[in-house]
């Protein structure tokens, strides 16, 4: 790094670094003070190119690939945090501070239902591949489960008291975080399946049952075949941009990750950084950066057959990424 830049870097990075945990806490709390225009989640509405996505300030949007201007489907003047869709009936749930979850008809973007979420609001919400179930774990860290078919919640059982949810599964299992472990909870049978060990937060599982768990700086692998957790690896440093003069500046520093996909071959992290890592699923292989995201990355999003990737961040910016096949 040349002296005159890192002098630059600097003077600049206490600056940086203050507003970086207020950044990362994008789906923990209430977040009135944060830009408006944030990007708060992004999520596949067709197979590829076509996206919906949700801002502080209440909008949803449509973002196709190769076009810069948004097509706005509904304002519901209310914070959102986390969009989950059904493409069979084009149901589109939204998670808001004031109005528990909104369910919005997707063909007539009209607000169809409210589903209550009492005195609190789900930071990121899950739903079901067959769309019957919708979870996820209040800012009071409560459990939420609502079974969609009977348009009812799911009373949560004394023995699930000490779990909190963090996912669901290709199945439909609800994965439980707690005690130091993770269990898959049949919510229909009531029947416990899985667990294994580990920390960290839950940020996808695949259709082979692999998970991906981000620890602040730190990310690591489940490989369900192995039944093992696998490497723990980190972004190799921090690929500033430096406006002034049009260069990256590569910072030997680790800053904490906002979310992880996994596609059949790859894993993919992003950051507070504002960049987003390629590995190699198998053994972790660093094999790539996109670097064009000019503020943290808040949500990332995969097309339903895994070729293409979509990120968006917390000044409004949206990026789409074609994922090797190979």
């Amino acid at each position: 790094m040349k002296s005159s830049n890192y002098s630059v870097f600097i003077a600049l990075l206490s600056i940086i670094l203050a507003g970086c945990k207020q950044e990362i806490e994008i789906r923990e709390s209430a977040f009135t003070a944060v830009n408006p225009l944030s990007y708060t989640d992004v999520i596949f509405k067709s197979e590829r190119d076509t996206v919906l996505v949700a801002t502080f300030s209440g909008r949803i949007t449509e973002r196709i690939r190769g076009q810069q201007k948004e097509k706005l489907l509904i304002n519901l003047q209310n914070e959102i945090y986390s969009l989950a869709y059904e493409p069979q009936n084009q149901l589109l749930y939204a998670s808001t501070l004031q109005s528990g979850i909104v369910v919005i008809d997707a063909t007539k973007n009209t607000v169809i239902d409210r589903l209550p979420v009492e005195g609190s609001w789900i930071s990121n919400i899950y739903l079901s591949k067959n769309g019957e179930v919708l979870a996820g774990l209040t800012a009071h860290r409560q459990n939420y489960i609502r079974d969609l078919k009977k348009d009812q919640p799911i009373p949560v059982p004394e023995k699930i008291s000490n779990y909190r949810i963090s996912g669901l599964d290709e199945q439909g299992a609800i994965i439980l975080k707690g005690n130091g472990k993770f269990v898959f909870w049949d919510a229909q049978t009531d029947q416990f399946g899985k667990e294994l060990t580990g920390s960290g937060k839950l940020t996808d599982v695949d259709g082979s049952g692999n998970m991906l768990f981000l620890n602040n700086k730190e990310f690591q692998f489940y490989n369900a075949k192995a039944d093992s957790l696998s490497f723990v690896k980190h972004h190799p440093d921090w690929p500033y941009y430096y406006k002034e003069q049009d260069t990256l500046l590569r910072i030997p520093i680790q800053l904490a990750l906002t979310d992880g996909k996994l596609t059949d071959r790859y894993i993919f992290t992003a950051g507070v950084d504002r960049s987003i890592r390629k590995w190699n699923k198998m053994d972790g292989q660093h094999l790539g950066d996109i670097t064009e995201h000019r503020a943290t990355i808040s949500a990332m999003d995969c097309s339903p057959d895994k070729s293409q990737l979509v990120s968006v961040d917390l000044k409004g910016g949206i990026l789409f990424s074609e994922i090797d096949q190979e």
